[in-house]
Protein backbone atom coordinates (compact mmCIF):
# COMPACT_ATOMS: atom_id res chain seq x y z
CA UNK A 1 0.00 0.00 0.00
CA UNK A 2 1.44 3.73 -1.15
CA UNK A 3 2.37 6.09 1.86
CA UNK A 4 -0.63 8.57 2.61
CA UNK A 5 0.60 11.91 3.04
CA UNK A 6 -1.22 14.85 3.85
CA UNK A 7 -2.64 17.14 0.95
CA UNK A 8 -1.82 20.44 1.64
CA UNK A 9 -3.64 23.59 -0.68
CA UNK A 10 -1.77 26.08 2.02
CA UNK A 11 0.89 26.34 4.17
CA UNK A 12 0.63 24.18 7.39
CA UNK A 13 2.44 25.88 10.28
CA UNK A 14 2.95 23.03 13.19
CA UNK A 15 3.20 25.21 16.54
CA UNK A 16 5.24 23.93 19.60
CA UNK A 17 4.34 26.37 22.46
CA UNK A 18 6.27 26.79 26.38
CA UNK A 19 5.07 28.97 28.79
CA UNK A 20 5.54 29.81 32.35
CA UNK A 21 2.30 28.13 33.38
CA UNK A 22 -1.19 26.35 31.97
CA UNK A 23 -3.54 29.13 31.96
CA UNK A 24 -3.49 31.13 28.99
CA UNK A 25 -5.07 34.30 30.39
CA UNK A 26 -2.52 34.68 32.66
CA UNK A 27 0.61 32.38 31.11
CA UNK A 28 3.31 33.73 29.11
CA UNK A 29 5.01 32.21 26.18
CA UNK A 30 9.05 31.68 26.90
CA UNK A 31 9.95 29.16 23.46
CA UNK A 32 7.70 29.24 20.50
CA UNK A 33 8.62 26.67 17.28
CA UNK A 34 7.12 27.00 14.05
CA UNK A 35 7.65 24.09 11.50
CA UNK A 36 6.16 25.42 8.09
CA UNK A 37 5.58 23.23 5.37
CA UNK A 38 4.31 24.40 2.26
CA UNK A 39 2.04 22.90 -0.38
CA UNK A 40 5.32 21.84 -3.05
CA UNK A 41 7.07 20.09 0.27
CA UNK A 42 9.34 22.45 1.21
CA UNK A 43 9.92 22.91 5.03
CA UNK A 44 11.40 25.49 7.34
CA UNK A 45 11.53 26.24 10.82
CA UNK A 46 11.55 28.78 12.94
CA UNK A 47 12.33 28.44 17.15
CA UNK A 48 13.04 31.14 19.07
CA UNK A 49 13.07 31.88 23.00
CA UNK A 50 11.23 34.29 24.58
CA UNK A 51 11.57 36.79 27.73
CA UNK A 52 8.11 36.58 29.27
CA UNK A 53 9.00 39.76 31.41
CA UNK A 54 7.88 37.46 34.63
CA UNK A 55 9.47 35.28 36.82
CA UNK A 56 9.32 31.69 35.27
CA UNK A 57 8.18 29.32 38.11
CA UNK A 58 10.19 26.16 39.07
CA UNK A 59 7.62 23.82 38.45
CA UNK A 60 7.09 25.26 34.60
CA UNK A 61 11.31 25.47 34.24
CA UNK A 62 10.75 21.41 35.39
CA UNK A 63 9.03 20.67 32.15
CA UNK A 64 10.97 22.74 29.42
CA UNK A 65 14.48 23.62 31.28
CA UNK A 66 13.79 27.31 30.63
CA UNK A 67 14.67 29.10 33.76
CA UNK A 68 14.91 32.86 34.47
CA UNK A 69 18.38 33.13 33.48
CA UNK A 70 17.68 31.61 30.01
CA UNK A 71 15.67 34.18 29.01
CA UNK A 72 17.48 37.29 31.07
CA UNK A 73 18.87 38.98 27.52
CA UNK A 74 16.37 37.57 24.99
CA UNK A 75 13.82 39.68 23.41
CA UNK A 76 10.57 40.15 24.74
CA UNK A 77 7.27 38.65 22.65
CA UNK A 78 6.38 42.01 21.13
CA UNK A 79 10.03 41.89 19.35
CA UNK A 80 8.52 38.67 17.49
CA UNK A 81 4.39 39.45 17.76
CA UNK A 82 4.25 41.19 13.81
CA UNK A 83 6.99 39.05 11.98
CA UNK A 84 5.36 35.96 13.05
CA UNK A 85 1.87 36.86 12.09
CA UNK A 86 3.31 37.66 9.14
CA UNK A 87 5.22 34.22 8.70
CA UNK A 88 1.92 32.37 9.64
CA UNK A 89 -0.31 34.52 7.46
CA UNK A 90 -2.41 32.06 4.44
CA UNK A 91 -1.57 28.74 7.31
CA UNK A 92 -3.37 26.64 8.64
CA UNK A 93 -2.28 25.65 11.98
CA UNK A 94 -1.76 21.91 13.74
CA UNK A 95 -0.32 20.91 17.21
CA UNK A 96 -0.45 18.82 19.70
CA UNK A 97 -3.14 19.96 22.36
CA UNK A 98 -3.21 23.33 20.45
CA UNK A 99 -7.10 24.00 20.45
CA UNK A 100 -7.14 23.77 24.48
CA UNK A 101 -3.90 25.55 25.28
CA UNK A 102 -1.39 26.49 22.60
CA UNK A 103 -3.80 28.66 20.06
CA UNK A 104 -5.07 30.26 23.43
CA UNK A 105 -2.26 31.42 24.82
CA UNK A 106 -0.36 32.51 21.49
CA UNK A 107 -3.77 34.79 20.66
CA UNK A 108 -3.83 35.90 23.90
CA UNK A 109 0.18 36.80 23.50
CA UNK A 110 -1.10 38.62 20.31
CA UNK A 111 -3.95 40.95 21.41
CA UNK A 112 -1.59 41.93 24.39
CA UNK A 113 0.70 43.59 21.86
CA UNK A 114 -2.12 44.78 19.59
CA UNK A 115 -1.25 42.63 16.59
CA UNK A 116 -4.25 41.14 14.90
CA UNK A 117 -4.47 37.42 14.30
CA UNK A 118 -7.42 36.24 12.79
CA UNK A 119 -8.58 32.42 12.81
CA UNK A 120 -11.67 32.80 10.74
CA UNK A 121 -11.30 30.43 7.41
CA UNK A 122 -8.33 28.60 9.01
CA UNK A 123 -8.25 24.81 9.56
CA UNK A 124 -6.91 24.06 12.93
CA UNK A 125 -5.50 20.57 13.13
CA UNK A 126 -4.95 19.12 16.73
CA UNK A 127 -3.41 15.80 16.55
CA UNK A 128 -4.22 14.91 20.04
CA UNK A 129 -7.65 15.29 18.94
CA UNK A 130 -6.83 12.63 16.28
CA UNK A 131 -5.42 10.50 18.47
CA UNK A 132 -8.11 10.02 20.92
CA UNK A 133 -10.19 9.60 17.66
CA UNK A 134 -7.94 6.72 16.60
CA UNK A 135 -7.75 5.43 20.16
CA UNK A 136 -10.47 6.64 22.46
CA UNK A 137 -9.87 7.79 25.57
CA UNK A 138 -13.24 7.38 27.48
CA UNK A 139 -15.20 5.29 29.89
CA UNK A 140 -16.43 2.94 27.10
CA UNK A 141 -12.90 2.15 25.28
CA UNK A 142 -11.15 1.77 28.95
CA UNK A 143 -13.93 -1.41 29.81
CA UNK A 144 -13.14 -2.93 26.55
CA UNK A 145 -9.65 -2.78 26.64
CA UNK A 146 -9.41 -3.98 30.69
CA UNK A 147 -12.74 -5.96 30.95
CA UNK A 148 -14.30 -7.37 27.63
CA UNK A 149 -16.77 -6.81 25.67
CA UNK A 150 -18.84 -3.87 24.50
CA UNK A 151 -20.12 -1.50 27.58
CA UNK A 152 -23.55 -0.73 27.12
CA UNK A 153 -24.10 2.81 28.98
CA UNK A 154 -26.22 2.19 32.13
CA UNK A 155 -28.42 4.59 34.84
CA UNK A 156 -27.38 1.81 37.44
CA UNK A 157 -24.71 4.04 39.31
CA UNK A 158 -23.65 0.89 41.41
CA UNK A 159 -23.04 -0.90 38.47
CA UNK A 160 -21.01 1.75 37.01
CA UNK A 161 -19.05 2.25 39.99
CA UNK A 162 -18.60 -1.39 40.00
CA UNK A 163 -17.19 -1.58 36.71
CA UNK A 164 -14.87 1.20 37.72
CA UNK A 165 -13.70 -1.05 39.98
CA UNK A 166 -12.87 -3.87 37.35
CA UNK A 167 -11.79 -1.74 34.84
CA UNK A 168 -8.65 -1.04 37.93
CA UNK A 169 -8.48 -4.64 38.16
CA UNK A 170 -8.12 -5.40 34.46
CA UNK A 171 -5.49 -2.24 34.43
CA UNK A 172 -3.39 -4.03 37.10
CA UNK A 173 -3.34 -6.88 34.74
CA UNK A 174 -2.74 -5.49 31.46
CA UNK A 175 0.93 -4.57 33.67
CA UNK A 176 3.28 -5.06 35.88
CA UNK A 177 4.39 -1.12 36.58
CA UNK A 178 0.74 -0.41 37.72
CA UNK A 179 1.55 -0.49 41.66
CA UNK A 180 -0.37 -2.44 44.31
CA UNK A 181 -1.60 0.22 46.93
CA UNK A 182 -3.89 3.03 45.95
CA UNK A 183 -1.61 5.40 47.37
CA UNK A 184 1.41 4.30 45.16
CA UNK A 185 -0.98 3.97 42.17
CA UNK A 186 -2.04 8.03 42.35
CA UNK A 187 2.35 8.27 42.53
CA UNK A 188 2.90 6.16 39.27
CA UNK A 189 0.23 7.42 37.72
CA UNK A 190 1.86 11.13 38.01
CA UNK A 191 5.22 10.54 37.27
CA UNK A 192 6.38 10.93 40.77
CA UNK A 193 8.55 8.59 43.05
CA UNK A 194 8.78 7.94 46.83
CA UNK A 195 10.17 11.15 48.04
CA UNK A 196 6.98 12.77 47.69
CA UNK A 197 4.73 13.80 50.13
CA UNK A 198 1.93 15.52 48.44
CA UNK A 199 -0.08 13.80 45.36
CA UNK A 200 1.55 16.90 43.29
CA UNK A 201 4.79 16.72 44.69
CA UNK A 202 4.93 20.35 45.84
CA UNK A 203 6.81 19.05 48.80
CA UNK A 204 9.01 15.63 48.89
CA UNK A 205 11.61 14.45 51.74
CA UNK A 206 14.82 15.20 51.69
CA UNK A 207 17.79 13.11 52.23
CA UNK A 208 17.79 13.55 56.24
CA UNK A 209 14.03 12.80 56.34
CA UNK A 210 12.96 16.58 56.30
CA UNK A 211 10.10 17.95 54.95
CA UNK A 212 11.27 20.30 52.07
CA UNK A 213 9.55 22.84 49.97
CA UNK A 214 9.95 21.90 46.13
CA UNK A 215 8.54 24.77 43.97
CA UNK A 216 8.36 28.34 44.05
CA UNK A 217 11.01 30.98 45.45
CA UNK A 218 11.70 28.80 48.57
CA UNK A 219 12.29 25.58 45.96
CA UNK A 220 14.67 23.03 48.02
CA UNK A 221 14.49 24.96 51.50
CA UNK A 222 13.08 23.16 54.57
CA UNK A 223 9.87 23.56 55.21
CA UNK A 224 10.31 24.34 58.71
CA UNK A 225 12.91 26.81 57.48
CA UNK A 226 10.30 28.91 55.79
CA UNK A 227 7.76 28.59 58.79
CA UNK A 228 10.20 30.97 60.60
CA UNK A 229 11.79 32.67 57.87
CA UNK A 230 8.69 33.49 55.65
CA UNK A 231 5.49 33.18 57.53
CA UNK A 232 3.56 35.99 55.25
CA UNK A 233 4.36 33.24 52.36
CA UNK A 234 2.91 30.27 53.81
CA UNK A 235 0.00 32.33 55.25
CA UNK A 236 -0.78 33.79 51.48
CA UNK A 237 -0.33 30.15 50.17
CA UNK A 238 -2.49 28.71 52.48
CA UNK A 239 -5.34 30.80 51.22
CA UNK A 240 -4.67 30.47 47.72
CA UNK A 241 -6.72 28.19 45.04
CA UNK A 242 -4.36 28.05 43.30
CA UNK A 243 -3.28 24.77 45.17
CA UNK A 244 -5.09 21.86 46.23
CA UNK A 245 -6.39 21.19 49.72
CA UNK A 246 -4.19 18.49 50.43
CA UNK A 247 -0.93 21.23 49.93
CA UNK A 248 -3.17 24.01 51.87
CA UNK A 249 -3.49 21.48 54.66
CA UNK A 250 0.12 20.85 54.70
CA UNK A 251 1.40 24.26 54.68
CA UNK A 252 -1.63 24.97 57.61
CA UNK A 253 -0.70 22.38 59.61
CA UNK A 254 2.98 23.68 59.21
CA UNK A 255 1.99 27.24 60.28
CA UNK A 256 0.02 25.81 63.39
CA UNK A 257 3.74 23.93 64.25
CA UNK A 258 2.56 20.31 63.03
CA UNK A 259 5.26 19.49 60.41
CA UNK A 260 4.67 16.43 58.13
CA UNK A 261 6.43 13.65 59.17
CA UNK A 262 8.18 10.87 57.94
CA UNK A 263 6.66 7.44 58.49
Amino acid sequence: MPERSLELSRPLAVLDIQSTGLKPDTARIVRLSVFRVDPDGSENVKSVIVNPGISIPASATQVHGISDSTVVDKPVFRAYARGLADHLGGCDLAGFGIERFGLPLLQAEFKRNGVDFILTGRAVVDAMTVFHRLEPRNFSSAYSRFVGGIYSDSDDGAKRARDVFEILKGELRASSDVPLKPNEIVKWAKGLDDSVIDSEGKFIWSEDGDAQVNFGKHRGERLADVVIGDPDYLNWLSGSEDFSEEVRNIVGSAISGRLPERS
